[in-house]
This record gives structure tokens, sequence and C-alpha cells, in this order.
């Protein structure tokens, strides 16, 4: 079953998949700013996005990702209410 998040769950789901304080995760971070964003965690939260959000990237889309607002974007053009 999957489930559609509520915008300020981003964060959270971010945080969860990078194993980090919620707190601490804002739109601005990259993966060079969060040690934790490594290539295997990064396969995790496109899965995970796309699992709750509903949605489907296309490789192009998710290659290289420069911040997590960067991916509140992209999930926003596909429709997600984030």
């Amino acid at each position: 079953m999957t489930t559609v998040a509520e915008p300020a769950q981003l964060h959270d789901l971010i945080a969860d998949v990078l194993d980090l304080d919620p707190g601490t995760v804002t739109d601005a971070d990259t993966p060079a700013t969060l040690p934790a964003w490594t290539s295997l965690r990064h396969l995790q939260l496109v899965v995970t996005l796309e699992e709750v959000y509903a949605v489907s990237f296309a490789y192009e889309e998710v290659r290289d990702v420069p911040s997590i607002g960067f991916l509140r974007d992209l999930l926003r053009g596909k429709g997600a209410a984030v």
C-alpha cells in the first residue's frame, strides 16, 4: 500500500534514510554537507521517495542531486505535495 506523505515529512523521511536528526536537515543540505549521504543511501533515498510519494524518477533526474531543495522541487514537479 502506498502512502502519500505530508509536506512536513520530507525532512523526516530524508533524516530517517540517512540516519540523522530530523531537526538538522534543511533544503540547503547536499551530499557534500551530509557525510551520511553515501551512494548506497542515495539509492535508498530515491526508492523511499518513490514509494512514499507514489512517483517514479528517471535515472537522469536523480543521478546528480545537488540538494534536498532540488529533491523537493523534483517531487513538486511530479505533483507531490511537499
